[in-house]
């Protein structure tokens, strides 16, 4: 018997300005189905974009969008923010899944920040607040997804410069 393929590009909705809402025990059920289907959408060609290096909830979900983000290595993200950065903005060069045949265009972001975010442990609860220090490549991924949460995608940043 031959296997259903699933298109997963089918899962991202239209850029909304739904602001995501903190991530409780009340929705873990919710984002581990979820997040299992975004790992997939991370590794799957959307438009021009041959793969994501993570992708935000608000991409799947413009009813009751909620904080947290997974990486294409399986990677979940819960409630992060921002808590320092450096001073000064880097030009990052980039693209967005949420808009699949849009250029790369290069946006402002910290090279270096420091976040905390939760997580779910073995026992599918959230666990305490981690802190961890990000820079490069990784802080520019997290700040890209950061702004999903909070309805900002990387064609309204070109109009803050």
């Amino acid at each position: 018997m031959e296997e259903e393929k699933i298109d997963y590009t089918k899962f991202y909705v239209k850029p909304h300005k739904k602001v995501s809402a903190p991530v409780t025990e009340s929705n873990l059920k919710q984002i581990h189905k979820d997040a299992v289907n975004m790992v997939y959408m991370c590794q799957t060609q959307h438009g021009i974009y041959p793969a994501a290096y993570a992708i935000a909830h608000a991409q799947i979900n413009d009813k009751k969008p909620l904080r947290f983000f997974v990486t294409h290595d399986g990677q979940l993200i819960i409630n992060p923010v921002i808590v320092r950065h450096t001073n000064h903005f880097v030009d990052s060069k980039e693209g967005c899944m949420t808009y699949p045949d849009g250029p790369m265009v290069t946006v402002p972001r910290w090279n270096k920040c420091e976040v905390e975010y939760q997580t779910m442990d073995e026992e599918d609860k959230l666990t305490g607040i981690i802190k961890k220090s990000l820079s490069s490549k990784e802080a520019k991924i997290w700040q890209h997804e950061i702004d999903h949460m909070d309805a900002i995608y990387i064609y309204d940043k070109l109009n803050l410069e």
